[in-house]
């Protein structure tokens, strides 16, 4: 609960982090519940995930560039990606169906792609993120592995995030954010200087 009220700036004053989730909370509430995306969408959540990574953010821009948007010769393009996992039943095929590097959308990756699905199903999923993934590794969550959020990653943390929402009575995003300020908290086991 501390972490969660800790984010986006732990240093900053309660009532500015206050308004800074507001106001996030705000700017994702237009997103829930799309079952899919017009590129101008996509655009705004790229910025929102990638706002201080230039490189990243313009990586994710690629992958959503006029030419890779529709399909051709028979593929699907990022929209039709992006509408096939949103429609997904299974939460694995609705990250793979984007993040996969063969065949998903071009320089997605498990950041990008949950961060679509978090802000389409908030009640279903998390943002992916090597903080949050470290986080939970530190608590004890997740076993050991590499610093990069994988694919094999997302059922497991997933399930691990899925737990502490309900065992703390907090939203996926709510305990995202926790997890996400945690990777910073000094007496986490583990703990890595982002």
């Amino acid at each position: 609960m501390a972490w969660s009220r800790q984010y986006p700036v732990p240093s900053a004053p309660a009532g500015q982090n206050e308004a800074a989730r507001a106001a996030e909370d705000k700017f994702l509430a237009r997103f829930a519940g799309q079952v899919s995306l017009d590129r101008d969408q996509v655009t705004e959540l790229v910025g929102w995930k990638f706002q201080k990574m230039a490189h990243r953010k313009a990586l994710a821009m690629r992958g959503i560039s006029p030419q890779r948007w529709e399909g051709r010769d028979g593929e699907p393009g990022a929209a039709g990606l992006i509408r096939g996992a949103l429609a997904a039943s299974d939460d694995y095929e609705a990250l793979a169906t984007m993040a996969n590097p063969a065949g998903g959308i071009y320089r997605f990756g498990p950041a990008m792609s949950s961060a679509v699905l978090a802000a389409c199903r908030p009640r279903e999923f998390a943002v992916a993120d090597w903080r949050t993934l470290a986080t939970l590794r530190g608590l004890g969550l997740m076993p050991p592995g590499p610093a990069g959020f994988r694919l094999s990653d997302w059922l497991p943390f997933l399930g691990a995030c899925r737990m502490l929402a309900r065992q703390c009575g907090l939203s996926l995003r709510q305990v995202d954010r926790a997890l996400w300020i945690g990777a910073a908290d000094e007496s986490l086991p583990g703990h890595q200087a982002s």
